[in-house]
């Protein structure tokens, strides 16, 4: 897969790359770590504003839409709160994938800074 993404807490940044390389639609899936849940006004804020065309949140996952992503980097940050308390709470994964070519992805994990002050 030529698009890379990197998550710095909870900052999604990804680019092509290729420059003239564009992806029709890639879906960025993000599993929520242990005892937290996406800010749901913050993530429909995402759609409100262009930074993802489309959100859903569905077994403990949330998944953002983005169309015609494009050789430029672009980044977006999600929010989350804590839910239920839980020790230890590890990292979890994100992957990212061309819609149309599932076979091609990349992981990475994500720790909240929420998670981390616990």
């Amino acid at each position: 897969m030529n698009l890379t993404f990197s998550v710095d807490q909870n900052t999604v940044t990804f680019s092509s790359e290729e420059s003239s390389e564009i992806f029709q639609l890639v879906l960025v899936v993000v599993k929520m770590l242990s005892g937290f849940t996406p800010v749901m006004s913050f993530i429909e804020e995402l759609e409100s504003n262009g930074q993802v065309t489309k959100s859903e949140f569905k077994n403990d996952h949330v998944l953002f839409y983005l169309e015609n992503v494009c050789g430029t980097a672009k980044s977006f940050t999600f929010s989350v709160e804590q839910s239920n308390h839980v020790s230890n709470i590890k990292p979890a994964p994100v992957m990212v994938y061309d819609y149309y070519e599932k076979d091609e992805y990349a992981l990475a994990s994500y720790i909240s800074s929420a998670s981390i002050s616990q």
